[in-house]
């Protein structure tokens, strides 16, 4: 136990007074959860051509995960800010194939004609939006702020993905992903209440991506279209 504190509060320049050892246990646990969603996504991808992270999501964690990655401070320590620059350089592969094969998660022709410029119109905005919202100090020391605004856009694209589509369910959309989200996110969610306790607009956020996770299950569980749908 000694030698894994001093791995993370010393060699990795984490502050314990800060992130005290249950955050840390929750944090990692939700990161790990997370990775597993990404690698899920991948599997999606290669098997079915599909990637079911909508691709306003896309643009948005790839531009969160650059601002972390490269220009922000966080108060976390150079363990959060490596993990960033992981997972922008594994969503920038994922980014790729949602260019690639994003279309087919798409029905209106005038979207689909515009598939790049919204992208990228995404991609920019995203990007000033969270470089901004920490430099203003609206955002607090790991960008969970602007991380949850973009949580309740993927839980709310994810529910209206599996309405629409729900013929790709296990063809390239994936039931793991759908715990694995789920699991990260609430355990990440137990740190923002023990850290914020009284960040009530972060606690907010933190529930409804709670519910919708849960509905997202068990929609994708059950959900049947009616025959006029």
């Amino acid at each position: 136990m000694e030698f894994l504190y001093h791995f993370f509060y010393v060699t990795c320049g984490i502050s314990y007074q800060n992130y005290p050892p249950t955050q840390l246990f929750f944090l990692a646990l939700g990161f790990i959860f997370w990775v597993m969603a990404y690698r899920e996504v991948l599997v999606g991808i290669h098997k079915y051509k599909i990637v079911e992270i909508p691709i306003i999501v896309c643009a948005m964690d790839l531009s969160w995960e650059f601002n972390y990655a490269f220009l922000l401070p966080n108060d976390f320590g150079n363990l959060f800010t490596y993990g960033c620059i992981a997972w922008f350089f594994l969503d920038l592969h994922i980014n790729y194939h949602a260019i690639k094969y994003g279309k087919k998660l798409v029905t209106n022709p005038w979207i689909k004609s515009n598939y790049l410029p919204i992208y990228f119109f995404i991609l920019i905005g995203s990007f000033f939006i969270t470089y901004y919202m920490k430099i203003l100090a609206v955002d607090d020391g790991l960008g969970l702020v602007s991380a949850y605004l973009i949580n309740l856009v993927i839980s709310g694209t994810y529910l209206y993905q599996i309405l629409c589509f729900p013929e790709f369910r296990e063809k390239g959309f994936r039931f793991r992903v759908a715990w694995t989200k789920f699991l990260g996110t609430g355990a990440i969610s137990v740190t923002c209440f023990l850290h914020f306790p009284n960040n009530y607009f972060l606690h907010t956020m933190c529930i409804m991506v709670f519910v919708m996770d849960i509905l997202y299950i068990y929609l994708f569980k059950t959900y049947k279209p009616t025959p006029t749908e």
